[in-house]
């Protein structure tokens, strides 16, 4: 006979919700082991002591790492997501009759609670990790990633002034420094040649490209540059480009694992504006400082060549740590026939002259050094007249930081530098991948630097939770295991009859 449902509404029900969410799901397993009440005390001063009550922030913390685990991003999806879900709703302490706090209070109360509270937040998980033996932190590896920004192109506008620091704005747009001597109004006029000269080539470039394709509206994009110009919509968001992708308008994601299990041990936002190289130093001191807390001490750093600079390699001898990192482009030990000797820090000229160094010179913030070579020697050398320059003599011009250039070269070429750099490209750059496309890290919902910080860090919480409850469920696998083993061994020991007895003692 064919059956046929009909509803019919109960007026009273007896239901509970924690019966209707099974034992075994993850929601369920990680409200029973997480703890994050240390966040009432931490959020104490955000909060008035009258007035309406605003959302519980263990909620909302809770619901931020829900949106990430679940990669998704957007406040009003996270919502909807929650009226539907009762394993959720459990996870949060709301009943059916609760109301979820809707998407407007979940976007105030992100930008009211400031970023420590967020970083008390991730170390808290971080040292569940540490404690669990899934960080080691001796290696950590070190890289960075353009996520796209909550802000559009075509609302950027031309920006001849600078309204900040002159000195911070030369070195994050030019990477360069301006003279001490300078006045504040010397600053600014050089800055405002700089920006009025590429504006004048950015016209050029622009007229060129309205001749060849047409005057179509998106080429203006190419024009486009942070020196000139800046988003009305997010100021904090900086122009970008990667080979064979249009610009966009992005934050920089700088990011440090463990290698043991590939934990997040540090992961911030950084104007996409700076070269990796000039955040390197900055990113392994907050490392360092946030294992430091937990007793682990970094030994050994893996990059990739875009952090690659001889300040940064001398900094981190300095600080007694290993790095390899694989030389830029731009490095040669020898110039043509001219051998560079270690040992003696001398460059050798095809005749056998030895030229030491001479003197130091910085420009633009760039140190370097000259050899050159003596004018006695000079003078009696049948290839000086294609040699010389005009004063008489040969000068090569080299960075100050040779030495440390020469050993990391040496260090790389060993077989522990050609595993670490194997082992760099299969940690942190599938870390990177999972984040944007399992956790919600493809786009910054957001808008200001402040706000893309705390964006990153629930992403990074929501990685390292999995992980971590993974190995909750690994290990009580792995008891229950050990118990039936133990059980089995028991009875064929003891026989059938005491199988009541064996039961009682497990």
């Amino acid at each position: 006979m064919q059956g046929k449902k009909k509803f019919t509404p109960k007026l009273f029900v007896n239901f509970r919700l924690d019966e209707q969410v099974p034992d075994d799901n993850f929601y369920k397993i990680l409200k029973k082991h997480l703890n994050l009440d240390f966040i009432y005390k931490e959020t104490a001063s955000v909060y008035s002591n009258t007035g309406r009550p605003g959302i519980d922030p263990v909620v909302f913390f809770k619901m931020l790492l829900v949106g990430y685990l679940e990669n998704i991003a957007n406040d009003r999806a996270l919502e909807r997501l929650f009226q539907l879900r009762l394993d959720l709703l459990f996870f949060i302490d709301h009943d059916l009759g609760d109301s979820v706090p809707d998407h407007s209070t979940i976007c105030k109360t992100r930008q009211r609670i400031p970023k420590h509270v967020f970083d008390k937040v991730f170390n808290h998980i971080l040292k569940l990790c540490i404690d669990a033996g899934l960080v080691e932190g001796k290696t950590q590896s070190i890289d960075s990633a353009y996520i796209s920004a909550n802000a559009s192109l075509d609302k950027m506008e031309r920006k001849l002034l600078v309204d900040r620091d002159p000195d911070e704005f030369m070195r994050e747009v030019f990477d360069q420094d301006l003279p001490d001597e300078y006045t504040i109004d010397d600053k600014v006029q050089r800055i405002q040649k700089k920006q009025d000269d590429l504006i004048r080539h950015a016209k050029g470039r622009k007229a060129k490209y309205d001749k060849l394709y047409g005057t179509a509206q998106n080429k203006k994009r190419r024009t486009f540059s942070n020196a000139t110009h800046v988003s009305t919509t997010d100021p904090d968001a900086r122009v970008a480009k990667k080979s064979g992708k249009p610009r966009m308008l992005c934050y920089s994601s700088a990011m440090s694992t463990d290698v043991k299990n590939n934990v997040i041990t540090n992961i911030s936002a950084e104007f996409s504006s700076k070269r990796d190289s000039q955040v390197l130093i900055k990113n392994t001191k907050q490392t360092m400082a946030r294992l430091e807390e937990f007793g682990l001490n970094i030994e050994t750093i893996l990059a990739d060549a875009g952090y690659a600079s001889g300040e940064n390699y001398a900094t981190l001898e300095q600080m007694n740590i290993e790095a390899f990192i694989p030389l830029h482009g731009p490095y040669e030990t020898h110039r043509g026939d001219f051998k560079y000797d270690g040992r003696r820090d001398a460059f050798i000229c095809p005749k056998g002259q030895i030229m030491k160094t001479a003197y130091k010179k910085s420009d633009h913030g760039r140190k370097s050094v000259a050899y050159t070579s003596s004018r006695k020697i000079c003078n009696h050398c049948p290839m000086r007249e294609e040699c010389v320059n005009k004063k008489g003599i040969k000068i090569i011009m080299s960075t100050i930081y040779k030495k440390q250039y020469e050993r990391m070269k040496k260090r790389l070429k060993s077989k522990k530098g050609q595993f670490s750099y194997a082992l760099r490209m299969h940690t942190v750059e599938p870390v990177f991948g999972s984040l944007q496309h399992y956790y919600g890290l493809k786009h910054i919902n957001v808008r200001g630097k402040a706000g893309a910080d705390k964006v990153m860090l629930m992403a990074a919480c929501a990685f390292n939770l999995k992980k971590w409850v993974k190995t909750l469920l690994k290990d009580a696998n792995n008891q229950i295991e050990s118990i039936f083993l133990e059980l089995s061994h028991s009875i064929r020991l003891q026989g059938n009859r005491n199988l009541n007895f064996v039961f009682l003692n497990l």
